[in-house]
């Protein structure tokens, strides 16, 4: 639910102050959040910080996107954001064999998964050291030239509304579809089937929302 309020608040930063640099805060928030999971101790706790952690998630995504493919080939673009959306499937493999290898396999039950969760973002600060893209610098010096910045950016975002609007209410529609379909699956028929077969134990999420977790 709180990816969304990421997208807005982190893709209006990037496009009003560059890639980099929202990227580096939004990359370090999710860290934080990730590591801080795990030292959640009752349910409200988790539910807080996985909120939280959704706006880091979803402001990521876009900058991530917008950074790999503005200066990408056009040609090539197509195939660039078919990989960047795979990310997600990757992931979920990478979740599960990590989880086989984490998850009560300690004292610390399910908290390690979270922990390691932080590392491998660490690995992305190197976008300190890169410059910002073409495309941003050449909208920059335009902005630059015509004098007020705050309200050149303002008039940018209405022109990109009012001639791509259908494209973008298309494109909503059909990323929800995408999250109604996984929602589907996950509320009606995963989590009916097996979540009554997870047993209750010490430090394990299936306990009461009003216990320690």
């Amino acid at each position: 639910m709180f990816r969304s309020v990421g997208s807005i608040a982190f893709g209006l930063a990037a496009d009003r102050y560059g890639r980099k640099w929202p990227f580096v805060v939004n990359n370090l928030l999710f860290i934080a959040l990730e590591l801080g999971t795990g030292f959640c101790q009752t349910y409200k706790q988790f539910l807080a910080c996985r909120a939280l952690f959704g706006i880091a998630m979803g402001g990521l995504y876009g900058n991530a996107a917008a950074t790999a493919l503005e200066d990408c080939p056009e040609e090539a673009r197509g195939i660039v954001s078919g990989m960047l959306q795979q990310g997600y499937a990757f992931g979920y493999l990478l979740a599960t064999a990590f989880a086989r290898g984490l998850v009560n396999t300690t004292s610390h039950g399910w908290r390690p998964l979270f922990w390691f969760g932080a590392c491998p973002p660490v690995l992305i600060i190197f976008r300190l050291c890169l410059p910002e893209t073409e495309a941003f610098n050449e909208r920059e010096l335009v902005r630059n030239e015509k004098g007020n910045i705050g309200k050149t950016f303002i008039a940018e975002g209405k022109v990109a509304l009012r001639r791509h609007w259908l494209l973008l209410i298309y494109l909503v529609l059909l990323m929800a579809g995408f999250n109604f379909m996984v929602s589907f699956f996950v509320t009606l028929i995963f989590a009916p089937t097996y979540l009554p077969l997870v047993p209750r134990v010490p430090g394990s999420l299936s306990n009461h929302v009003d216990e320690p977790i």
